[in-house]
């Protein structure tokens, strides 16, 4: 028999802003197709399938086609925008504010896409009172509908069930979905929908957000968060950040980016950056004492550096941080950062490991335009899943704090034990300095008068006063150094610190975009991924490149979009 036509539903174009954390998922954007693929969005596509809020592209009754069968404003690989060959999420017109890594975490991620409403597509106005002049029974348009899930509307709807030719209509008070509760009774407790509300049909939650946040969390060790806040201070402003990044020459061309502003926090103290004129820098430092008296610092208070920007480069956050502990460590200056945003004179950027993604928060994304709703029993049913994480780490973390202090407390050791190994550790340091400088004697470390100078009276000393020792006659400490990531290789008590400028360089942007385009062409040889990259490269960056009057009249449109609950 002839195959059934699919209903039609109607959809709204809306913006969910959620909470994720990112331990267990292997990034925020979907790895398309691949089945190893963990994601936060394939995992959010999956519950907006199953609840049935996502629709096919036949089941869309708002798509728009033209006169050539394509719906306008939408394209797929293959499908050319056809309406019968697009995918729902394409369909959907789905647009994303941020791409995190692989276990990085956010808390105001913010997506915008078509979901199915609660109104029928055939639904009409309710009939006016007597007396008044408006027009009855037409359709139900986008801007009569409510903007968020409590407001209730009387219209006129057709039964589901209709007998014969019957065409009448019934007279129903509906509400909108509630997208947030709807959702979060599906995803797992790792992701939460906070707020939704009904977006313009431009609306990008990419291209339309005005501000994003990120948040940096750590313990203070023995940072200088003094010299990591000047570091930081020295960014603020319009920079070419190519060598605070990880350079996608297939995707980006222009590495300015705007650094809006900037914190570091500590419990008793913030550094807080900013700037006048994004164009004319130098920032500036407000130095602001916490409220609490009588603040007791220890190397376990959790800090936090926070950055606002418009946009980001690829890994520019982690970046950013990896620098700025090499000069929280008194590794290196805070004149640093100016060296490495000085693209003329250092063109390539030096070899250096990334921050941790673990610490890493996507805080905020903020939208001039864009005004969220959100219910008092979602955000109820929300903070008891976070207080419940918020409970387990932080007993898991107490239980660790409190094994610390007891054996510091309670724990002694031999000082003649201590001297052999504070002894060996230096050996191997200066072993390692003087093979960096090549046979270059290097410090005597004087490590011999220093530990006589701390000669106990006692053969036994406590392990918080050989910590101490240790601590000061070498200067490094029992833990990773901040933002490194677990199991990460090389790292030892007797690792030498080489200079950043000192280091090894990579390629510079140019070496990489004329690499592409040889490998592209078999000027040095030519295979499948080679030609792939340069096509990439083409697409992306030749055939999109804009003028700057062009990019502002995009931008300027882009940021008039948005939406509101009210």
């Amino acid at each position: 028999g002839r195959p059934k036509t699919p209903e039609k539903y109607r959809t709204r174009h809306v913006a969910l802003q959620f909470s994720y954390d990112g331990t267990d998922f292997s990034g925020f954007a979907e790895n398309v197709g691949k089945d190893y693929d963990n994601s936060v969005e394939k995992t959010l596509f999956a519950a907006m399938e199953k609840t049935r809020l996502l629709l096919s592209a036949e089941e869309n009754g708002m798509l728009v086609v033209n006169e050539y069968g394509k719906v306008d404003g939408v394209s797929e690989k293959g499908g050319e925008g056809s309406k019968d060959q697009l995918s729902a999420r394409t369909a959907a017109q789905y647009s994303r504010c941020g791409r995190t890594d692989k276990g990085v975490h956010a808390h105001g991620q913010v997506v915008a896409l078509y979901l199915k409403s609660a109104f029928p597509l055939s639904a009409r106005k309710a009939r006016p009172t007597v007396g008044d002049t408006d027009d009855a029974g037409v359709n139900l348009e986008e801007d009569c509908l409510p903007k968020n899930s409590l407001d209730r509307l009387e219209c006129f709807v057709q039964p589901k069930k209709q007998k014969g030719g019957d065409t009448s209509f019934q007279r129903r008070t509906i509400t909108e979905l509630d997208y947030p509760k709807i959702l979060n009774n599906i995803l797992p407790p790792s992701i939460r929908i906070l707020g939704w509300c009904p977006v313009s049909p431009k609306f990008s939650a990419r291209f339309s957000c005005s501000q994003r946040t990120y948040r940096y969390f750590f313990p203070r060790r023995n940072l200088d968060l003094s010299a990591m806040a000047q570091g930081l201070q020295y960014m603020m402003g319009r920079h070419d950040f190519r060598n605070l990044c990880k350079m996608n020459c297939e995707q980006v061309y222009n590495f300015e980016r705007v650094l809006k502003s900037g914190k570091v926090v500590s419990p008793e103290k913030v550094y807080v950056l900013s700037i006048e004129d994004e164009e004319q820098p130098p920032s500036s430092m407000q130095e602001m004492d916490n409220d609490l008296l009588s603040i007791q610092t220890s190397s376990h208070d959790m800090c936090h550096i926070e950055i606002v920007g418009q946009a980001f480069l690829w890994h520019q956050i982690r970046c950013i941080l990896s620098v700025l502990f090499y000069i929280g460590r008194k590794l290196e200056p805070p004149t640093l950062v100016q060296q490495l945003l000085d693209i003329q004179t250092n063109p390539a950027k030096p070899a250096y490991d990334m921050a941790s993604e673990t610490a890493l928060v996507l805080q905020d994304c903020k939208f001039s335009q864009l005004t969220l709703g959100r219910t008092v029993r979602n955000l109820w049913d929300v903070t008891k899943v976070l207080e419940h994480r918020w409970e387990s780490h932080a007993i898991a973390a107490e239980r660790a704090n409190d094994a610390l202090g007891s054996m510091k407390d309670e724990m002694e050791v031999r000082w003649t034990d201590v001297e052999n190994f504070v002894e060996l550790i230096a050996r191997d340091r200066s072993r390692k300095e003087k093979k960096r400088l090549n046979g270059a004697s290097s410090d005597d470390w004087e490590i011999r008068g220093e530990l006589d100078k701390r000669t106990p009276e006692t053969s036994m000393i406590s392990w918080a006063s050989a910590l101490k020792v240790i601590r000061d006659v070498l200067g490094i400490y029992p833990h990773l150094p901040n933002g490194t990531s677990p199991g990460h290789k090389g790292q030892t008590e007797s690792s030498v610190h080489v200079p950043l400028m000192g280091r090894a360089k990579g390629t510079t942007y140019e070496e990489k975009v004329q690499s592409i385009l040889d490998a592209g062409s078999g000027a040095k040889g030519n295979n499948g991924k080679s030609t792939k990259r340069k096509v990439r490269y083409e697409e992306n960056v030749i055939k999109k490149r804009k003028t700057a009057a062009e990019d502002k009249e995009f931008y300027d449109e882009m940021l008039r979009q948005g939406g509101s609950s009210a």
